[in-house]
């Protein structure tokens, strides 16, 4: 589903700051809210990483993405090509990222994930490669 520069913006809150649930190599990752009350996590490409070739990849990806849907994967819900703009727009984690809870649980005053969760996690983890393979 294509989504909209302005729809973006508009739940991004102009991709405030407060917004940011992370940063990564590709670019910035913000939470917004739709209309309808659906929670997204919006990536806005950073557009130096996104050159010509980088663009087809990005559209096939979109191609790929759009078709896959597995429990343990989180599901694409639109994306943005718009005014320079590259963005995918997935489904909201409110239990923050696989990252967070593995290595980061100190930050947020957590305690570590148990052996026997870390397992399942990896095992879950192996089923939705599994299936995109």
């Amino acid at each position: 589903m294509v989504i909209s520069i302005q729809v973006l913006r508009e739940v991004t809150n102009n991709f405030s700051d407060e917004n940011i649930l992370g940063k990564g190599g590709f670019g910035t990752v913000y939470k917004g809210e739709l209309d309808d009350g659906t929670k997204i996590a919006v990536k806005r490409m950073q557009s130096e990483m996104v050159g010509d070739k980088g663009l087809n990849e990005f559209k096939s990806e979109i191609a790929v993405l759009t078709k896959v849907r597995h429990r343990h994967l989180v599901a694409l819900h639109g994306y943005c090509l718009e005014d320079n703009e590259k963005l995918l727009v997935y489904e909201y984690m409110p239990q923050g990222t696989l990252s967070q809870h593995l290595f980061d649980w100190k930050d947020d005053g957590s305690k570590p994930l148990e052996w026997k969760r870390r397992l399942s996690i990896a095992l879950d983890v192996a089923r939705g490669v599994e299936y995109l393979h």
